[in-house]
């Protein structure tokens, strides 16, 4: 896969005492060892911009994720670890990671603290004895006196392009909308996923689109998170100046698209985007309603949507008729097990995997839904990709909240966005 990364401004001679101001990324010094940061007393009070070398010696840590827990022990082998939390909520996704943490801490001598609210007076004092607060996936807005309180302020890693992909789910709305993947590790301010970028990963065309899962596009992400977070230290240590965040905004609130609900009126290709959007293991992806006597009524089935994006052209022959949208043409079953439908959609037929629920028989129905949930999607969405329009921001973010965003969006932003 192609990647490409942003490369970042040297403050100006004028600005910088720097003994490597002015350098490029690969000719800067090298930064001070463990233990040569640790003979310096470390100063107490926000530093001013562009104020040379930024001395950081101890640092506390913030949430738990698969990257975040990649992070933490970068950060262990430069730094004084004061102190590390779980995520505030405990989502299906990252059970275990807890356990994980606690052990690297206790092996590491590092206080866990378990789940904390970080806006906590407790919390916010033990913030001040830091020179960075980093978070690694941790689940609740942050307010100006923690922000605040370390020395050098709070960094974070959001898994999309800032500020063109702010909020909730970032991976998943970006193959939604066929945005770039990537991630962004910005200064934290008071503004939900803005503020000063401290690195910025493009990770190229072709992850997620048409071909990878969301949880794919996660993991991919995560790993290069990870590999790049100690040469984005040295650069915030080394007294680079941070880029603005700037550009087109855009903000998704908590909430799934259409609430997951498929519709087989839309294009084969917005079926697959939207199907590998949501597959995001341990979570399902879309569902639709199957007629079903036993439980009078209609059953949830769960599909993932695995036919050629272009439309019917890879499907078996055998079985396939004519039909009415969303009507089940053909079954069968792999090797392993698992059972396949082709379902008849207003562009042709797709390929569909049953990932829970009965197996519907030929012939029967499936029912499409749309316009549900916060996030709604018409039922008959012509576009190949979900329009970006809706979600945009019509104010840059220099205040916090409430954004302001276009008409139809909607207003707030739910905490437990990681």
């Amino acid at each position: 896969r192609t990647a490409t990364g942003l490369f970042f401004q040297s403050p100006p001679p004028a600005a910088s005492a720097s003994a490597g101001a002015g350098l490029g990324p690969m000719e800067q010094p090298l930064p001070p060892s463990p233990g040569e940061r640790a003979a310096k007393a470390p100063r107490r009070g926000p530093s001013p911009p562009s104020a040379g070398r930024r001395e950081i010696r101890t640092v506390g840590f913030l949430g738990i994720s698969d990257y975040g827990l990649g992070q933490l022990k970068v950060l262990a082998d430069r730094y004084q670890v004061m102190f590390a939390t779980g995520k505030a909520k405990q989502p299906k996704h990252a059970e275990g990671l807890d356990a994980q943490l606690a052990a690297f801490c206790q092996e590491r001598s590092i206080e866990f603290l378990g789940a904390v609210d970080a806006n906590a007076e407790e919390f916010v004092q033990r913030a001040k004895a830091t020179d960075l607060l980093v978070i690694g996936g941790y689940d609740k807005i942050l307010h100006a006196p923690v922000i605040n309180a370390p020395r050098h302020g709070v960094i974070n890693t959001h898994l999309g392009f800032l500020p063109l992909n702010r909020g909730c789910c970032p991976t998943m709305w970006a193959q939604l909308h066929g945005l770039p993947q990537g991630f962004t590790t910005y200064r934290v301010n008071e503004s939900i996923d803005h503020g000063e970028i401290l690195d910025r990963f493009d990770a190229g065309p072709q992850l997620g689109a048409l071909r990878d899962t969301n949880r794919e596009v996660y993991d991919h992400l995560a790993a290069k998170a990870v590999g790049r977070f100690a040469d984005a230290l040295d650069r915030l240590e080394q007294g680079e100046a941070l880029l603005p965040c700037e550009g087109k905004e855009a903000y998704h609130r908590q909430g799934l698209p259409n609430d997951s609900w498929l519709s087989f009126h839309w294009s084969n290709k917005f079926l697959r985007r939207f199907s590998l959007s949501l597959d995001f293991h341990p979570y399902l992806p879309g569902k639709c309603t199957v007629a079903s006597p036993s439980e009078g009524g209609s059953a949830t089935l769960f599909l993932a949507i695995e036919g050629d994006a272009e439309g019917a052209a890879d499907l078996p022959k055998s079985g396939d008729r004519e039909g009415d949208v969303g009507e089940v043409l053909a079954v069968w079953q792999d090797a392993g097990g698992s059972y396949f439908l082709n379902v008849r959609t207003r562009q042709g037929a797709v390929r569909c995997r049953v990932c829970r629920g009965a197996t519907p028989a030929a012939g029967q129905l499936l029912g499409s839904a749309g316009d549900v949930g916060v996030h709604p999607i018409a039922v008959d969405v012509a576009e190949d990709v979900l329009p970006l329009e809706r979600y945009l921001v019509k104010a840059p973010a220099a205040n916090p909240l409430p954004l302001r965003l276009a008409a139809g969006a909607g207003a707030g932003a739910a905490e437990g966005q990681k």
